[in-house]
């Protein structure tokens, strides 16, 4: 493909060379497997890319207008609910991901505190220290004040620190059901008993994990509490792209009730065209990810979502293992996917710079090091046998380095 950055070019090209030109720089299927998860089987894709393109032109900004797109949306919703033990007056938001289901949630508490605290001048909210960087990044577009508070030394939210770093401009606390960077949840009924305790706002971001844990927990694995059965809960982000399967861009943030949701909307009317009416933040938006979404939940239906979550567990077990058998490697214990492993006497960053040698497109933590595997079940024993053998050279290329500096120590 040129580099010609000049501009645009004076004349097309053929619909054959565009796509020519477009195979030439397609990542490879296997090496790029983790930076496209998180995917479902082949059929459960083809469902839901036939959805996306039948209404890709169709604009979701009429879904407040138009029967067709409202009720659809409206099903998506409800159905998202249904799996969150939500209270008959709950509500929710179709977002275009994890940043903008966070954004609108604290957008909502920054509504919400003026009202309920009108003398605060920067509203403060209090998160763990794996809480999503997202929680950063909203605070500042939105005039809030965000602490970050260290963790307990299982990784997970420190409720006792947490509760210390409340002062009178706090607001809102945040936990993860669970964080990215390490698959733990938080203690959310801890948190849930301290938010009512002092009168704040809990937010859950349960991105990741959203739309898998309810499955793990119906197929008889144990977690923590941490939806709207833990009162203080007043809203949760989940996304639809990840564990729900769907195309992206799709994700929800759900709210406690309809009148926590009204702190979100906004409808301008301050000019010619009368009330700017939408569900969020986006005004144009594609609705095929609406319509991909209804397509890909009715496809599965809850026995889809449990098969597919048992052969996720399987798959997760068997990784673990075998990430477990590579010697100086530990996988660490999680409550949820995506897998994460670091370790003690190899040096991370060479695993990881090996693995990016041999074409991979990883993700990972820097304190600790660590490598994130976003677990999916669109990944097969292709992708799975050789990211092991190329993990298997990478930690041996990293313990030989540990070996040469121990020579020269000596």
């Amino acid at each position: 493909m040129s580099n010609n950055t000049a501009g645009l070019w004076q004349t097309g090209i053929s619909r054959e060379e565009v796509f020519r030109q477009l195979a030439e720089v397609q990542f490879d299927e296997v090496k790029g497997h983790w930076s496209r998860a998180f995917r479902p089987p082949l059929d459960v894709q083809e469902v839901g890319a036939t959805a996306y393109r039948t209404f890709l032109s169709d604009n979701g900004l009429f879904s407040l207008r138009t029967d067709y797109i409202r009720e659809v949306e409206e099903q998506v919703v409800g159905m998202c609910l249904g799996l969150f033990h939500s209270p008959p007056d709950a509500a929710g938001t179709f977002t275009s991901g994890g940043s903008e289901s966070n954004y609108s949630a604290l957008h909502a508490i920054r509504e919400w505190a003026r009202e309920r605290f009108p003398r605060l001048t920067r509203p403060r909210i209090v998160v763990p220290y794996s809480a999503h960087p997202t929680f950063s990044k909203g605070c500042h577009y939105f005039g809030l004040t965000l602490e970050r508070v260290p963790l307990r030394s299982d990784r997970r939210a420190d409720v006792a620190a947490m509760a210390a770093a409340i002062d009178v401009n706090t607001v809102a606390l945040v936990g993860s059901a669970p964080c990215w960077s390490f698959g733990v949840i938080d203690p959310i009924a801890e948190l849930g008993e301290l938010a009512v305790h002092k009168g704040l706002w809990l937010h859950v971001d349960a991105c990741v994990g959203g739309y898998l844990a309810p499955f793990v927990e119906a197929l008889g694995h144990a977690l923590p509490p941490w939806d709207f059965r833990v009162p203080g809960v007043q809203s949760i982000s989940a996304d639809l792209h990840k564990y729900g399967y769907c195309p992206k861009p799709a994700s929800t943030v759900l709210w406690r009730s309809a009148e926590l949701k009204r702190f979100h909307i906004v409808h301008p009317d301050d000019w010619p065209g009368g009330p700017y009416r939408m569900q969020g933040f986006a005004g144009s938006r594609s609705a095929g990810p609406i319509f991909a979404a209804w397509a890909v939940m009715r496809y599965l239906g809850r026995e889809g979502y449990l098969r597919l979550t048992r052969e996720l567990l399987e798959v997760r077990v068997r990784l673990m293992d075998e990430i477990r058998a590579i010697p100086g490697l530990n996988p660490l214990d999680s409550d949820l996917p995506p897998i994460a492993f670091g370790s003690q006497t190899l040096d991370m960053q060479i695993v990881m710079g090996e693995l990016r040698k041999r074409g991979w497109i990883l993700v990972g933590a820097s304190q600790p090091p660590l490598i994130n595997l976003p677990l999916d079940p669109a990944a097969n024993e292709r992708v799975l046998n050789s990211f092991l053998a190329d993990l298997r050279q990478a930690a041996s290329k990293a313990a030989a380095q540990v070996g040469a500096r121990s020579e020269l120590d000596y």
